[in-house]
């Protein structure tokens, strides 16, 4: 609450107590980004990091197995008709998870 009552106490550089420090005026400018700025993007910072939380879509959560199974396949471990034969197993079982 402070932070926020700071050009209220005179801090820019017409306060009594301020005036024999760094606040008398040639540098009281640059407190207008610590008391306005810097909590304006905190708050924006905090409400991007919302936004992404709740509309992560069901596309951008990956499937382990699958991903291993692609991986396996990458390297030749695994035939075509392998592959195709687990892929679906999975595709089935997480459907029935689902």
């Amino acid at each position: 609450m402070m932070l926020f009552a700071w050009p209220l106490l005179g801090m820019w550089g017409g306060g009594h107590m301020w005036d024999g420090l760094m606040w008398n005026g040639a540098g009281a400018s640059w407190m207008w980004l610590v008391v306005w700025l810097v909590p304006l993007l905190i708050l924006l910072g905090v409400g991007y990091l919302l936004y992404r939380a709740f509309t992560r879509s069901d596309s951008e959560e990956t499937d382990t197995a699958l991903e291993e199974l692609r991986i396996a396949y990458a390297r030749g471990d695994l035939s075509e008709e392998e592959f195709e034969k687990r892929r679906e197993r999975l595709q089935r079982d997480k459907e029935t998870r689902g």
